[in-house]
This record gives structure tokens, sequence and C-alpha cells, in this order.
């Protein structure tokens, strides 16, 4: 790439191209270090593997300044765990990965499946796949939370926890949507922050549990981070809408992997897996160096934004055979590594910035996957587009009883 091409700001060019933004940038530079400006940033982009091993594991990097608060704040909320480093990110991270452990991970991925099998046979027609399964993941999840969620509240809740999440890849009208889901729903559970703390230091539920956290300093949240914490328990968790999605159009697309799946040719974990390997999620993620750097012969310099290309990395043809094609068996010969399979993060879950809650995604993904083959619809209307960051919630499917 031309040292004019460094300087122009690519942030334009990477809402048109979307997911494919670094596909394009890598074939222009001729290389697989991609270096240019994003909202004005130095930044140099790396997919792969071992690319994802020195992102995750380089120590002089820090995330706390790598992504604008106007844009993170609304999807993350003010101080979260995602923006924190060092001991207080290992400390607070702590927390989550206790919440989010095997017992916590069966029970919700069974109050998922059970709320599934009770509405499901009731479909027909016309399904908003976005509408009810986020209605679901939400109600199990605040189930396991520890609030106490009115029925005719859980739509419009799940649509502020996916407005969150859609407001982080564009600008303008979704930005707005997504920053006033937040105050709603900061302003729904911050109250429920400052009741469990009224009701004494016995902790029962995650509730309680982010509601008389305390810090590195020995010093409880302000009640607006606990919130905020809770929060980021219950939105990731609707999010796995859009990868429920990923699973109807993925056995809609390729009737063969359904009719495997129903024969058990192929597993519902191996559907899972490729299911977050092909649908576009996560785009990318960053980091910004705190000293000069060097990658196979590319210097970083100090301050500049280090990019993982997600959606690269998943489909990185020296990991990946044909990564284009949807195949549930290829994790028999490519096992999953914590590096080459990274569309909720790469890394520890344990230590570093790794999605604490990645199991349960791979486990309701798993649950549901057997029953997405086992009911009769088709995908109806549009399907996601690789130009959009995330795909559009919303995904009709007409069921045939």
């Amino acid at each position: 790439m031309s040292p004019d091409s460094l300087q122009r700001d690519q942030s334009l060019v990477l809402l048109r191209n979307g997911y494919r933004f670094w596909e394009t940038m890598r074939r222009r530079a001729g290389s697989e270090i991609v270096q240019t400006r994003l909202l004005h940033e130095r930044v140099t982009a790396i997919r792969g593997a071992s690319a994802a091993q020195f992102f995750y594991e380089c120590p002089d990097t820090e995330r706390s300044s790598a992504l604008p608060t106007a844009l993170v704040g609304p999807l993350f909320g003010k101080g979260p765990v995602h923006m924190l480093d060092g001991d207080a990110h290992t400390h607070r991270k702590a927390t989550f990965n206790e919440l989010i452990g095997p017992v916590s991970v069966r029970d919700v991925a069974d109050a998922v499946a059970r709320r599934w099998d009770e509405r499901a046979p009731r479909w027909s027609g016309r399904v908003d796949v976005f509408e009810q399964v986020g209605a679901m993941l939400l109600e199990s999840g605040c189930d396991w939370v520890g609030i106490a969620l009115e029925p005719d509240q859980a739509a419009g809740r799940a649509r502020d926890m996916l407005a969150m999440v859609d407001g982080f890849g564009g600008p303008n009208l979704r930005q707005v949507a997504a920053r006033r889901a937040r105050r709603r729903t900061e302003a729904w559970v911050e109250p429920l922050v400052e009741e469990s703390r009224g009701a004494g230091a016995t902790v029962t539920t995650p509730l309680d549990a982010w509601s008389h956290h305390r810090d590195t300093e020995g010093e409880l949240l302000p009640a607006h981070t606990a919130a905020v914490e809770v929060i980021n328990l219950l939105r990731p968790l609707v999010a796995v809408s859009w990868l429920v999605a990923g699973l109807f159009e993925a056995l809609d697309v390729n009737p063969a992997s359904r009719d495997d799946l129903r024969s058990h040719r192929v597993s519902a974990m191996g559907v899972a897996q490729e299911v977050r390997r092909t649908y576009p999620f996560v785009p990318f993620l960053a980091t910004r160096a705190t000293r000069d750097l060097e990658w196979q012969g590319a210097t970083i310099e100090k301050g500049t934004l280090l990019v993982l290309d997600v959606w690269g990395t998943n489909h990185d043809p020296r990991i990946w055979r044909d990564p284009e094609a949807f195949d549930p068996g290829r994790f028999d010969h490519t096992p999953v590594t914590p590096y080459n399979l990274v569309p909720q993060g790469g890394g520890s879950a344990a230590t570093g910035h790794r999605c604490p809650g990645e199991d349960l995604t791979v486990a309701i993904l798993a649950t549901l996957a057997g029953r997405v083959a086992d009911l009769h619809c088709t995908v109806e209307g549009p399907r996601a587009t690789l130009r959009r960051m995330p795909p559009k919630p919303r995904l009709v499917v007409k069921v045939r009883r």
C-alpha cells in the first residue's frame, strides 16, 4: 500500500465494505499486515492464529483507550470490565467467570430449551426469529440473574438489548436508538441493585453478586457500574439471537447439513461451532500499543491501534480448509484452539479478554441446533449481509404445520 493510502482515513470505506473491509485492504496492500487510518487514528490490522496469540499475549497494549467512548458507551456502558486492564480487569473478570460457570451454563441452556419446547410448537406462518428468540433468552437470563421480569415486558426489554448491540456497528439513527435503549435498561436495572444492597449482604444470585462486588481497593462499585455489569450478563445473552438466526440461515441454505444433523452424521456441537465461525457478528477487535512493537517485520508505533481481524481469522484459509463452505465436520480434523476460532475473542477466558460467556453461547446453539433442524420452515425475506455490521436484527422464517 502506498504512503498516500496510509494517510487517508478509511472509516467511510469500512462502513461501506463491512466484514470484508480488511480482506480488501490486504489485497490492496499485497500483505497480511495492513497499516492505515480509522477515525484519524493509526491502525495496524493483523489476522490468523499466530496474530491472535500476539494480540492477546502481548503485554504492551491496553484496551481502556482503544475505542472511543461514543462508540462503546451504548454497547458496554460506563466503566465496564471490557475497558479495564491489569489487576482491575483480572479482579472483575474473575466474578464474571465464577458466575458463568458450568452449572449456570447448563441451567440457562436448559431454560432456553424449555421455553423453545413450550412455544415453537405453536409457531405457524411468518415468525420473526429475533423477536421470539430474544424474548426467550432474556427471560431465561433474568431467571438466572435474579430479576423478576413480567411476561409483557420481555419483548420490549429484549429489543433494547438488541438495539445496544446493533448501534455499535452503525452511525446516526442506530447510535441514537442504542443510547436510548441503554438509558432505559440502566434505569430499569440500577434500582434493582439498590434494592439488593438494601436487603443485606446475602449473595444468592448474580444480581446480588454485582450489587455487593468490591473492587481491588475493597470498595463497593458505584450502583451504576454494578448495574452496567448486570446488563453485561444479559445483553450478550440476548445477542446470541444473531447466532440463532445464523443457525436458521445455515440449515436453510445447507439442507444436507440439516439432514446430517437430524441423522446424527454431524454433531450439534460441530454445527454450533461452524455457525459461530461463519455467521457475521464481531468484525474485529482493537487494543492500543503502549510502546513501539514489531510483528512479522512491521513496526507498530506506540499509540497505534492494533486490530485483530476476527472475521478474517475465522475465514483464514491457512487455518480452515475451504473457509467459505459450511462444514460442521471440519472440527474433526481442525480442533478448536484458543487462537484459531475467535468469534468471541481469543486467548484465555479466565485471565484475558476472551468473552466469559462463550461456553454458554456454544451450549445454547448446540441445544437449539437439533430443534431448528426439526422445525419445518424456510427463511423468507432479506438474509444477513456482509456489508452491515452486525446484520440487521430481523430474520423472518415461514413455519409450516
